[in-house]
């Protein structure tokens, strides 16, 4: 199985893995857009990806090496994706979700430095971004671009749709759970409560998880 933009199932998979994606205008949610507008992925090929079961589980590994210091890893399951830096759990996007880690400018960090597939890395960790109210025209314009290099060939409408709906999963409505704090001694942390980064966690934690976020762009 290829994982790449080229593969029409696998672009589709990858928009499904926003949970938080919804459009004001629509009033819908996009896991219920995108079956209404498009052809979904067939259960065999969705089995042959994710695995059957969850015990014992075969499905595929996405990994990515950022730098010398850093892997990135998304494993698919049935019912979500797990992703990772090394072995330190960021995130997944099952019914227990747990996104809204990565900050935009350290995602843009992280895709200035790939020299292979630099739209695939990016839709593989938006899902774990969290972005500002004060960046979502550099938001909207980078996921435009993107969605542009996948293999969907979206007319102009359903291209500023998907946007809106990738856009929304990055930036709620609530302006104080947008944005990130750098905290003493702990380093960087969100309101929200689903995040790795949240600032009610350990301080040993927080400071562990930053250090290792750091380590990723570099």
């Amino acid at each position: 199985m290829q994982l790449n933009l080229s593969d029409k199932n696998f672009c589709l998979f990858l928009l499904t893995q926003f949970p938080f994606a919804s459009d004001d205008e629509l009033e819908t949610m996009l896991t219920d857009y995108l079956p209404e507008h498009f052809s979904m992925p067939p259960g065999e090929w969705w089995e042959e990806l994710t695995g059957k079961t969850e015990a014992p589980w075969d499905g595929y590994t996405y990994v990515h090496r950022l730098n010398e210091a850093v892997t990135f890893f998304a494993e698919f399951h049935p019912n979500e994706t797990i992703y990772f830096f090394n072995d330190t759990y960021l995130g997944n996007t099952g019914g227990n979700f747990h996104l809204s880690l990565l900050r935009w400018t350290e995602l843009q960090a992280i895709i200035s430095k790939d020299e292979t597939d630099p739209s695939l890395l990016f839709f593989m960790l938006l899902p774990l971004v969290a972005g500002n109210r004060s960046e979502l025209a550099e938001i909207t314009a980078a996921i435009t671009d993107h969605l542009k290099e996948m293999a969907l060939e979206l007319p102009a409408d359903q291209l500023e749709i998907l946007t809106r709906f990738l856009g929304s999963h990055l930036i709620f409505g609530e302006e104080e759970s947008d944005i990130f704090e750098h905290l003493p001694d702990t380093g960087w942390a969100i309101n929200r409560n689903h995040s790795e980064r949240n600032r009610r966690n350990r301080a040993e934690d927080l400071r562990s998880i930053n250090q290792l976020i750091g380590s990723a762009t570099l």
